[in-house]
């Protein structure tokens, strides 16, 4: 194009003075058209932002962008660091209005196509936004650590780079050697910041996840993380509490030290990101974390175990998303072609349900051997065997016992329980737990583990009260292992009868009032305004997707739109 500039104003020189002005504007005018057209081709993209909107803003690039970029953008006068969710995106406005991208952070780390999958699926059938998933994934804590971590490898390039230039000069043997000392560490502090990750190990078809029922599941556990990690593939535990994650994570550093990080909220975001980095770039790591774990840049996954999966604070409730850890976690081994163990002293029905249906397999490994010892509060009240709170019986038994004991309460004051304790229990070690705390105790050095009302755990209005009490008790008498004694008004009621037949009745009850496991609910709040839809497994939210996120954006009636899927995909 500068030789047909030239060609064109050269020519119309021998003709006068007038035409060769408006050659060369000519000239000019093709070549801005060819300058757009051909040296600064414009792209169309899609960007992710973390912010709650019901659309993802599209920008304009001057390069072709690989979905998973780093960028960062402007966006109601804001500077973001966003992700490029889609390319070749069709604005669907004029090119005048589309804003250019401010930069591409090639410093960053980009996010994976299995980490976009994932979003995409959590964004889909939680019914939130992309934003909301990415700020779930990439907290504002999170990005800032990546950027301090990047601008320090820039300094530490500067730096080796200023004393390879120096080394290049004479100098006298003292001073070369202490050049050479310096940029020996600096090269030391850059190979370590900046580890080429090794080919990832092959992967095999992964069988159905596993619900792993009864108290040697640990051992199983052990069994099946030594060959992931053998094959070098990294294994997510997931836990439903930080207190359970720390027994978890002490029992796996006794099996694999030196190879196990726990990931919390309490860790510091340098912390956060260092266990990224390896996971994202190694195999053969070991995470113990709560459902945030989750949203780790996984790269060689292939094994993930959740413990207490029936547990129900794998639900997050808020902020947005709000998804159960459990179900993603499946999800998430789906899309890396990893193996799931689901394990649990009592299952959820849910998972139980598909277990029935062929979808998950099932295995019992062992038996708990801990006796009920069952006791009739009305029973006893008729015949002058409740002097208090607690029962003559469970009284014996605290006196036989020659350890500490623990009670669990549930309508009992603490107050008046205290004073009970040391009037009937003088002198004793006793320990008063509620049900939360005592999930989160380890409860082994007790000599007596008793619930004082068991009626307490099925008076919730909710239909999973009884599933729920199941699983309490069953999930204390695995953790005692001592005396375990269970008070309670009801000693007909079938969470007490044998367990096998007590699923199968909560099972057949669910299916005849169309609850779930044979159905899914979804509760939309806006304000003070509240809907429940019950669908069937097959049915699909797609067609009111748009109209609920358009009306999340917006605040009504008080307050903005939550929703909140009851049961979760398998």
């Amino acid at each position: 194009s500068p030789l047909l500039y030239h060609l064109s104003y050269s020519t119309i020189t021998r003709v006068g003075n007038a035409k060769v002005e408006i050659f060369s504007g000519f000239a000019n005018f093709f070549w801005t058209i060819l300058y757009f057209c051909v040296m600064d081709e414009v792209h169309y993209i899609q960007v992710v932002l973390p912010l709650r909107l019901a659309w993802v803003p599209c920008y304009r690039s001057s390069e072709p962008l690989p979905r998973g970029s780093r960028v960062s953008v402007v966006f109601a006068r804001r500077e973001y660091q966003g992700v490029v969710w889609r390319t070749d995106a069709d604005p669907g406005i004029e090119s005048s209005r589309i804003q250019k991208i401010l930069k591409v952070n090639t410093e960053l780390p980009p996010v994976s196509e299995e980490e976009l999958r994932f979003w995409e699926f959590l964004s889909s059938y939680y019914l939130c936004s992309p934003g909301e998933v990415f700020k779930a994934a990439y907290p504002s804590g999170k990005i800032k650590s990546e950027l301090v971590a990047a601008g320090i490898l820039e300094r530490l390039r500067s730096r080796l780079a200023v004393r390879e230039e120096a080394l290049t000069r004479k100098h006298k043997d003292a001073v070369r050697e202490r050049l050479e000392a310096e940029r020996d560490s600096l090269s030391a502090q850059i190979a370590a910041l900046t580890k080429v990750a090794a080919d990832a190990p092959a992967r095999k078809a992964p069988p159905r996840p596993l619900l792993l029922i009864g108290p040697g599941r640990m051992q199983e556990y052990v069994q099946k993380t030594r060959k992931a990690v053998a094959d070098g593939f990294n294994v997510l535990v997931l836990t439903p509490e930080i207190a359970a994650s720390e027994q978890l994570e002490s029992l796996f550093d006794q099996e694999f030290p030196g190879i196990v990080h726990r990931l919390n909220s309490h860790l510091s975001d340098a912390r956060r990101r260092r266990i990224a980095e390896d996971v994202r770039n190694f195999g053969g790591q070991i995470v113990v974390g709560t459902r945030s774990a989750l949203f780790l840049p996984f790269s060689r996954l292939g094994l993930v175990i959740v413990e207490n999966e029936q547990d129900i604070l794998f639900k997050q409730t808020e902020p947005s998303p709000r998804y159960n850890g459990r179900d993603a976690a499946v999800v998430l081994a789906r899309i890396h072609g990893a193996a799931v163990v689901l394990g649990t002293p009592a299952p959820s029905l849910e998972s139980l349900h598909n277990a029935l249906c062929g979808k998950y397999e099932m295995k019992v490994a062992g038996v708990c051997t801990t006796p009920v010892n069952l006791v009739d509060i009305s029973a006893e009240r008729r015949k002058n065997g409740m002097p208090g709170r607690m029962s003559r019986k469970l009284l014996e038994a605290a006196s036989r016992a020659t350890g500490p004991i623990a009670l669990i309460r549930g309508w009992e004051k603490p107050d008046e329980l205290s004073e009970e304790i040391a009037n009937m229990l003088p002198g004793r070690e006793v320990d008063v737990f509620t049900l939360q705390e005592a999930r989160l105790k380890d409860l082994s050095p007790y000599a007596v583990v008793a619930v004082l009302q068991a009626d307490a755990l099925m008076s919730a209005n909710d239909f999973r009260a009884d599933e729920r009490a199941l699983q309490a008790l069953a999930m204390l008498r695995e953790a005692c292992h001592g005396t375990f004694i269970v008070q309670t008004a009801r000693k007909d009621h079938p969470v007490f009868g044998n367990p096998k037949e007590v699923y199968t009745k909560l099972l057949e009850e669910r299916r005849q009032f169309s609850l779930p496991p044979w159905t899914r609910l979804v509760d939309i709040h806006e304000g003070t305004n509240s809907e429940r839809i019950t669908l069937t497994p097959d049915a699909t939210l797609a067609a009111r997707k748009q109209e609920i996120l358009e009306s999340a954006v917006k605040k009504e009636n008080g307050g903005r739109v939550r929703v909140t899927i009851d049961v979760d995909p398998a």
